[in-house]
């Protein structure tokens, strides 16, 4: 895969992490720790895992992608508990 096309799915699959911590903090609200971050993780790895195993429909991969999505929104959703956040936020226009 060349350059251009990994930077344009890289950019597209970093826009459904994004939706998907979103998602994840409505519903479940932050991560209160790095222990309850690690444990929820695990949790979605062992779905993939699960996914990538023991599905029946091997040409079947949304489910597959679906599970990793949530695999990467909580590790950067545990990388973001570990950045220092400074006193004066620059403004952020929310998109």
């Amino acid at each position: 895969m060349d350059k251009p096309m990994r930077r344009y799915l890289a950019s597209a699959v970093a826009e459904e992490v994004k939706n998907e911590i979103d998602r994840a903090e409505e519903k479940f609200g932050s991560l209160h720790s790095l222990h309850e971050g690690i444990a929820v993780l695990r949790e979605e790895v062992l779905e993939l895992e699960s996914e990538v195993f023991w599905r029946h429909d091997k040409e079947k991969t949304d489910s597959v992608r679906e599970e990793a999505i949530q695999v990467a929104a909580v590790s950067l959703r545990m990388a973001m508990m570990l950045l220092p956040v400074p006193i004066n936020l620059p403004d952020i226009e929310v998109v």
